[in-house]
């Protein structure tokens, strides 16, 4: 099994360039969420990094107008209505907790489930229960950090989110990535 990949989560904040260069320098960041406010200059300086740029809770059509990687849904929004228009674009569901709501997007199209896996007291892990019945790729939505790698990466995620002290600086943001890079293999 592969190692998974970075799902860096922005601040809502323009100024967040740097922090991802370091980011992706440091490890392998796939992906990054911004809010509906990132300009197109921003995403585009993103995408050169080699991060899909997903925006939060948007309008689709302003995936299309700012040239973004698609968009994903913190909020209960079926998934087959979106796939009009976002044909070719990622679309990503927050499940938090529910195993119906996953289920329900992932048979609707969505291209990946985004889990509140510490938010979970009892029972299965939700990654690993994901991970040993569907294809659709999951990712820990829970800031990870290095002391909870122990507990996620037996869970086989395809993607995890790093904790969001990340953002302090792009020093922290070498740091840390390059730990849990690191940590991972």
């Amino acid at each position: 099994m592969s190692s998974p990949r970075f799902f860096l989560v922005a601040p809502r904040a323009d100024d967040l360039f740097l922090c991802a260069t370091a980011a992706c320098a440091a490890g392998d960041c796939a992906s990054i969420l911004v809010s509906d406010k990132t300009t197109q200059e921003t995403i585009v300086a993103l995408q050169s990094l080699g991060l899909a740029v997903i925006i939060q809770d948007c309008e689709p059509r302003l995936v299309h107008q700012l040239k973004a990687d698609g968009m994903h849904l913190s909020r209960s929004e079926p998934v087959k209505n979106l796939r009009g228009t976002l044909k070719n674009e990622v679309i990503g569901v927050f499940a938090a907790t529910s195993r119906h709501i996953a289920m329900e997007a992932a048979e609707s199209g969505a291209d990946y489930i985004a889990f509140a896996q510490g938010s979970q007291v009892d029972g299965e892990p939700l990654l690993g229960w994901w991970q040993s019945i569907f294809e659709v790729p999951t990712v820990a939505f829970d800031p990870v950090g290095l002391s909870d790698l122990a507990s996620v990466l037996p869970q086989n995620p395809d993607f995890i989110r790093p904790f969001d002290s990340m953002w302090d600086s792009p020093r922290m943001a070498s740091e840390m990535i390059s730990a849990m890079q690191a940590q991972m293999k």
